[in-house]
């Protein structure tokens, strides 16, 4: 079954999922890289309703497993592409708000007159870009004792660096202890993490490697 309904033409790839009852057909793209091509698997969870829904229940399920007792844990995720998957995720642990890391500094936040953090960043399908926090959020992190990082997709682990950049920086501003990352969670890893990153990575799911093509 696709769920997907085959609406992206060209090269694909079967992604196959323990637990989840149905293989997805995702699309093969290529990304400058460098003045090369780089060949990656698209995992594209944005307005994908049932896919979102389905692979929640199953991160959700990892969460408690690794995590436990979620009583003093904030969920820290980053627009867009996980948005959709982190709501899920914190809905079926019974989490009534998470943090979320925006890619700009948007009106609402009021940066003029009220507190907001804002780092550079980096990933694959991404490239350059910043990430933002304001004051609500920066406020319900710091209510928390220990944190769990969320994104659809963990390869580099830029967008992972930046988000624990940011968390710590928040405790720094709020004369906090250092934050304690107890985990870090995604849809699926794709090729080989970062032994730097400040947790241990739990995935529903693995990507193929990415291919650097030099034609």
């Amino acid at each position: 079954m696709d769920v997907l309904q085959g609406l992206d033409s060209g090269e694909k790839f079967r992604w196959e999922v323990p637990g989840l009852p149905y293989a997805v057909e995702l699309p093969l793209v290529r990304l400058p890289a460098d003045g090369k091509t780089l060949k990656i698997t698209s995992l594209n969870l944005v307005g994908q309703v049932r896919l979102n829904r389905d692979l929640g229940v199953l991160l959700a399920k990892k969460v408690r497993d690794v995590v436990g007792d979620l009583s003093d844990v904030v969920l820290l995720t980053v627009v867009e592409k996980g948005l959709q998957l982190a709501q899920v995720v914190a809905e079926e642990l019974g989490l009534e708000a998470m943090a979320v890391a925006y890619n700009r500094v948007k009106p609402h936040m009021e940066a003029e007159r009220r507190p907001v953090l804002q780092i550079g960043a980096s990933s694959i399908t991404s490239g350059g870009k910043f990430l933002a926090l304001y004051e609500r959020d920066m406020n319900l992190l710091a209510r928390g004792k220990r944190f769990i990082l969320l994104d659809d997709v963990v390869s580099t682990g830029g967008t992972i660096f930046s988000l624990a950049d940011l968390l710590e920086e928040v405790m720094r501003l709020k004369e906090l202890p250092p934050p304690v990352i107890s985990a870090i969670f995604c849809a699926a890893v794709e090729g080989e993490q970062s032994p730097l990153l400040p947790a241990p990575v739990y995935s529903v799911g693995v990507l193929p490697k990415p291919v650097l093509e030099t034609a």
